[in-house]
């Protein structure tokens, strides 16, 4: 916007500063008075239309003014896997997280080879399922314990007799102590622990499952109980050999508290899987029971047994975890 600036007066005083008005008024010019005045008016009209031009600026120019915003600091999203190593490994809380989803699949109990029945062998108790959400803090450590198989034999064509003892998985299988006709170890359970690396730290727990017996014909497999889920399996005597006594599963208040399955000690039969609590071992010829879950220390969550439908860490579903544990975080 421009305004109109004041006409400059003529005349010998036009160009006369304000302090030397008075001077040119004393000069003797019959105008001298007349110019001076409007010298002083000139001045006063321009004084004004300067402060008008200044107000108008204010108010029609766009400034632009730096516009300050708080930080924010964007929490980074991912996911990590945990195979088995048959040692503890460690994850460390990214910063910005707060809070970690976990997923744990306990191991299977160990396969038996044959012995009564030619062709026909036990399966060792599938893994369980345990997932929830975890309350962390940045930089915190957390501490990964994921099963392995329970120890057994790799072919059904192998014939159970002077093979050994065998080992039960890490992480809680329980093995068989025989060295004659020997049976198989229970699977490890898969657990994660925060605050600490005790079995007391522990916040989640997948079962394992236990290991398998001798099979007596093709209906009657002596197969050892599945992880727990909150309860881990007890086969049917039923579906033992000789209508024997297999080992009991795990729940939240029963079997080993240490979360360590019983060692069986009887001929061709298999030690009880690791867990919250673990799981009892075989009578003779029969298979071990499996550990149970524990899902105590996180929220959202959900505890399934080896035996029914649960999440494929590889996609889709499936029935019980086969082999080694695995267990996934996500944030």
């Amino acid at each position: 916007m421009e305004w109109p600036q004041p006409i400059r007066p003529a005349g010998r005083c036009r160009d006369i500063l304000l302090p030397s008005a008075d001077w040119c008024l004393h000069q003797g010019s019959e105008d001298a008075a007349g110019e001076v005045d409007q010298i002083l008016n000139w001045h006063v009209k321009k004084s004004i239309t300067g402060i008008i031009l200044s107000i108008s600026w204010v108010l029609n120019a766009q400034v632009a003014l730096p516009t300050f915003q708080g930080t924010h600091f964007a929490k980074s999203s991912g996911s990590q896997t945990f195979s088995y190593t048959g040692s503890q490994q460690t994850f460390t809380v990214p910063a910005g997280v707060s809070t970690i989803t976990i997923k744990v699949w306990g191991a299977q109990g160990g396969n038996s080879g044959y012995y009564s029945s030619s062709g026909n062998c036990a399966t060792g108790g599938k893994g369980g399922y345990s997932t929830g959400t975890l309350s962390v803090s940045s930089g915190n450590t957390v501490y990964i314990y994921v099963g392995g198989q329970g120890e057994g034999y790799s072919s059904c064509s192998t014939q159970m007799q002077n093979t050994g003892a065998k080992d039960g998985g890490w992480n809680g299988g329980g093995g068989n102590s025989v060295t004659g006709p020997g049976g198989t170890g229970g699977g490890g359970a898969s657990d994660v622990r925060y605050g600490g690396t005790a079995t007391g730290n522990r916040k989640i727990v997948a079962g394992g499952g236990g290991g398998g017996g001798n099979a007596q014909s093709s209906s009657v497999l002596s197969n050892g109980g599945a992880g727990g889920g909150s309860s881990g399996i007890t086969m049917a005597n039923s579906t033992q050999f000789s209508n024997r006594t297999p080992g009991s599963g795990a729940t939240q208040s029963s079997g080993n508290s240490n979360g360590v399955g019983s060692t069986a000690n009887q001929n061709l039969s298999g030690g009880g899987g690791g867990g919250y609590y673990g799981g009892g071992k075989g009578d003779n010829s029969t298979g071990g029971g499996g550990g149970s879950g524990y899902i105590g220390g996180v929220s959202d969550a959900e505890t399934i047994a080896g035996n029914a439908s649960m999440p494929d860490p590889d996609g889709g579903t499936m029935t019980g975890r086969e082999g080694n544990g695995i267990i996934v975080i996500s944030w």
